[in-house]
């Protein structure tokens, strides 16, 4: 099985969040883990503020860094590209979508047009997992 993973389930991979245990073994029992090239920055991102807000330490936000960095380097990676802008432009208007949420479904239901293969697609966003499962991807409960 293929695993779509939005910024929000990535984080939950480093971070002591609700969701961690349910995300790592999404991961684990996965055949490929992907994600659009966006959530590099996204988590990145994420991870920083966390830091900032001191809701990890020093410590722990390096350490996360560092496992996200190489994890990362095993994930499929998908590019953003005009193309797949304007689905995202138009998923957001379809399901009221922020930009990014948008990129990641247009990211994933690109990946299941290419792959023909089952991809079930990990958020911790409900409008996110609305709009997934309305386009025929599996999001996974519990």
């Amino acid at each position: 099985m293929i695993l779509y993973l939005d910024t929000s389930a990535i984080v939950k991979l480093y971070a002591a969040e609700t969701g961690r245990a349910q995300t790592k073994r999404l991961v684990a029992a996965a055949k490929q883990v992907a994600s659009a090239v966006v959530a590099y920055a996204e988590t990145r991102a994420a991870l920083a503020r966390k830091y900032r807000m001191r809701q990890i330490s020093e410590e722990e936000f390096s350490r996360y860094k560092n496992e996200f960095e190489a994890d990362w380097t095993g994930f499929l990676r998908l590019a953003v590209d005009a193309q797949l802008a304007r689905a995202a432009g138009e998923f957001a208007e379809r399901f009221g979508l922020r930009a990014y949420d948008s990129l990641h479904l247009a990211s994933a239901a690109h990946l299941l047009s290419e792959t023909r293969s089952p991809i079930s697609f990990a958020s911790f966003d409900s409008s996110l997992n609305t709009a997934a499962s309305g386009i025929g991807l599996t999001v996974p409960t519990g």
